[in-house]
């Protein structure tokens, strides 16, 4: 009987010791995923920054304007796909600290695609409107899925002529704080269609289209 309850303190601790290695691994694997992730989305922080150098320096010359506004565009895609990617990570991984550094990141990123866009609309005569979506990142009601869902068929309904973005409103990024109150920001979520129109949620597909022209 000594020996049967000795087995089986072995064999407990053993998978005990197995699952804890386990978790070690998957978790320092996300880690490196993570990591890995933040590192993609500074590359790309660069090449946005860079490219509004040369919007500046090329501002004056057409024959460029074809080239950047579709090179713009592909940034805009590739700031997109990323940021699916951190969504699915905030969904799946227990790391808040990074993932929260992660999202801050990636909002930066963001903001400087959309004012590139911007300056790019304004010298190169850019035919898109530019859709900016302020939402809650730690609040999920139903009127926030409601204007993620109409916001999300607009974007697939209009592609390229729309520069679709978001804005997590309460992750405390100063520069958003800035831009909240420099278009009297003040119910979320919202959205700011071409930096005039301001709508309050929830704004129906039919409401955007009074303003968008597809």
């Amino acid at each position: 009987m000594k020996n049967v309850f000795l087995k089986t303190a072995i064999i407990t601790i053993a998978v005990f010791v197995i699952g804890m290695y386990c978790g070690f691994v998957l978790d320092s694997m996300r880690v490196a995923e993570v990591e890995s992730r933040l590192t993609e989305i500074d590359n790309l922080w660069n090449d946005v920054r860079l490219m509004q150098s040369y919007i500046e320096k090329f501002s004056n010359n057409s024959e460029y304007c074809n080239f950047m506004l579709e090179e713009n565009l592909k940034i805009g895609d590739k700031i997109y796909e990323e940021g699916l990617l951190v969504e699915e990570y905030k969904d799946s991984n227990r790391f808040g600290s990074l993932f929260v550094t992660e999202k801050q990141r990636y909002a930066l990123l963001d903001l400087q695609f959309w004012l590139n866009s911007i300056e790019l609309k304004k010298v190169c005569n850019g035919n898109y409107s530019t859709v900016i979506y302020f939402y809650s990142q730690n609040i999920q009601n139903a009127e926030q899925k409601f204007q993620d869902m109409v916001l999300w068929d607009l974007k697939q309904r209009c592609g390229p002529k729309i520069i679709y973005i978001t804005f997590p409103s309460d992750m405390d990024i100063t520069t958003i704080e800035i831009i909240k109150n420099i278009y009297n920001i003040e119910k979320i979520p919202s959205v700011l269609i071409d930096e005039s129109i301001l709508l309050e949620s929830p704004a129906s597909m039919e409401t955007l289209e009074e303003y968008i022209t597809c």
